[in-house]
């Protein structure tokens, strides 16, 4: 059975048990990174819309909700919905644009409605995967990781050196110590997670929080009167949501689809990611999680749009998270989820979560973004990468930064661009997209090599096989098993063929296997005395060349055909 043929669920992790303090603590310890970030795309939209304190309290309020019902739903593993990995949700900036947009247009009604239909498209999406997957390599879903890695590390630096959008330092708005507070966050995490063993290293993020944010507190540099005041009659209260009917606007529809787009793009990574953390022997995306994953990220921010919020996505933090610290088991996503939804129910937890301050939070985000940057960059050069797809994944990457390094270029671009400039991560998603469509023109995914059989074949099959495997984007320990077997085949072929007659080889690529056949005439002492017509034969397995044709391939098929000789082996990729 190839692996392509494994079913689903066999392509999952057994989970390790976890006690529930351990389970409990790393639900928290997720939950310190994720709110302080997630919250603020709803503020920045609330501020738009111009929403009263009311409003406000409930659209926080469904934004906790949204938080914990896509969590769970993400982590689920269902035949139909669900990673199956711990890959919990945050609200995105992928849709931040065109939620602004959306709020100073229309109100909260149209980005709650627009949202809706953003997540409707992230699930048809999912359904479009495996078909265009030629147009969505592997190398592309490492791009976005690195990017969602490169964002959130240049978040955190900003807010951990004071810094505004353009990033410049306005020295007058830092808080004295503040600075100091987020290099102490930042060197406690770091220090914890390299030099501490045990609970010391699987919770350093918690640690850190329960040291620097009162230290902050005592700088103070944490402002919470506006809840202190109102504490007594808010210390617990039923949630209640935003009632507007959602509203539609055509407009809007290719931002938000845009949106959605890298959104599922980013979902890819982050759960490729997560699938090469959990199994040791990773080979290739499994996609039926991923589709399942990204059907799950579209169902939650379809959720999030009705609940009265944002649009959400896959939270790369976490996932680099759970990395650092070991702990993987799906269940923590499920305490992350009720911990949020208890949240709602808790104003307290909500202001003191939002309170947390700046430099502490671009620390957390520093430490995170190192662990999403190495694996977006390991999935990237796991594939052997040709002068086309080296150009895509450049290109792309230096169009991404310049979005935050030249700020003020893509403020003032035509309207028509706005809807694929508004983030880094989208920028470099469609130039990658676009330049990898383009640089498949001329692109074949079969390829011959005719040459004398001789010595001087060797080295020419070597260089053929690397030439298409990067031309390919195949990975780099599959060609070098193609390699080793074609090798084997011609050793083969030089002992049993005639000397300097015509050997074909021949290469099939798609992104599951790798089929080689290698032709060749037989010497007349060598040929099999037996019918011309096409027979299968086992092979004498006492001949070293069949042995380890063997061992580098999944199978080997030997036929013989009017005198001539046809080895086929098909590799796994």
């Amino acid at each position: 059975m190839t692996r392509s043929s494994v079913p689903d669920t066999q392509a999952l992790p057994q989970e390790q048990p976890l006690s529930h303090t351990t389970l409990l603590l790393s639900g928290l310890q997720h939950l310190a990174i994720i709110a302080p970030i997630g919250l603020v795309f709803p503020l920045l939209v609330l501020r738009a819309a111009d929403a009263g304190a009311v409003l406000q309290e409930a659209m926080i309020t469904a934004s906790l909700l949204a938080l914990g019902i896509g969590s769970i739903v993400l982590c689920l593993r269902r035949r139909a919905l669900g990673s199956g990995f711990l890959c919990p949700a945050v609200f995105t900036a992928a849709y931040l644009p065109a939620s602004l947009a959306a709020a100073q247009n229309g109100g909260l009604a149209l980005v709650f409605g627009m949202t809706m239909f953003a997540g409707a498209c992230e699930i048809a999406f999912s359904f479009l995967l495996r078909r265009l997957r030629a147009y969505l390599p592997v190398e592309i879903a490492g791009l976005a990781v690195v990017m969602i890695g490169l964002i959130l590390g240049l978040i955190g630096f900003r807010l951990l050196l004071g810094l505004d959008s353009h990033g410049e330092f306005q020295a007058g708005d830092l808080e004295p110590g503040a600075l100091e507070v987020g290099l102490f966050a930042l060197a406690l995490v770091v220090g914890l997670n390299v030099w501490g063993k045990g609970r010391l290293r699987i919770f350093s993020v918690l640690i850190c929080v329960a040291l620097a944010y009162p230290l902050a507190w005592g700088l103070g540099q944490v402002d919470l009167s506006d809840f202190q005041a109102a504490q007594p009659q808010h210390l617990l209260a039923l949630p209640h949501l935003p009632l507007l009917l959602p509203a539609f606007d055509w407009t809007l529809a290719i931002p938000f689809a845009a949106g959605a787009l890298a959104c599922a793009l980013r979902a890819t990574g982050d759960i490729t990611t997560c699938q090469k953390i959990a199994e040791a022997d990773w080979v290739r995306p499994e996609m039926g999680s991923i589709e399942r994953g990204v059907r799950a990220d579209g169902l939650g921010t379809l959720l999030a749009g009705a609940l009265g919020t944002v649009g959400m996505n896959t939270f790369s933090s976490s996932i680099g998270l759970s990395q650092a610290t070991g702990i993987i088991q799906r269940r923590v996503g499920f305490a992350i989820g009720g911990l949020f939804i208890a949240l709602a129910f808790s104003p307290f937890v909500v202001m003191l979560t939002i309170g947390m301050p700046e430099p502490l939070t671009g620390a957390i985000l520093i430490f995170s973004s190192a662990f999403i940057l190495a694996n977006g960059l390991s999935i990237i050069v796991a594939r052997l990468l040709d002068a086309r797809r080296i150009l895509t994944i450049g290109i792309a990457i230096v169009f991404g930064i310049s979005h935050d390094v030249f700020p003020p270029f893509y403020d003032h671009v035509p309207l028509w661009l706005k809807s694929i400039t508004g983030s880094a991560l989208v920028v470099a998603l469609v130039t990658a997209l676009a330049l990898n469509a383009l640089f498949r023109i001329g692109v074949r995914q079969s390829a011959s090599l005719d040459r004398p059989l001789n010595k001087e074949l060797l080295p020419a099959l070597v260089d053929f096989c690397r030439e298409k495997g990067a031309l390919w984007g195949a990975r780099r320990d599959v060609m070098e098993r193609v390699i080793s077997g074609l090798t084997e085949a011609v050793e083969l072929a030089l002992g049993r063929g005639v000397s300097d007659s015509p050997v074909r080889v021949h290469l099939h690529y798609d992104e599951f296997r790798i089929l080689a056949t290698v032709s060749f005439e037989d010497a007349p002492e060598q040929a099999p005395v037996h019918s011309e017509e096409e027979t299968e034969e086992a092979p004498d397995t006492s001949e070293l060349e069949f042995r380890l044709m063997r061992h580098f391939a999944e199978k080997v098929a030997l036929s013989h055909q009017q005198g001539y000789t046809r080895l086929k082996l098909l590799f796994d990729s």
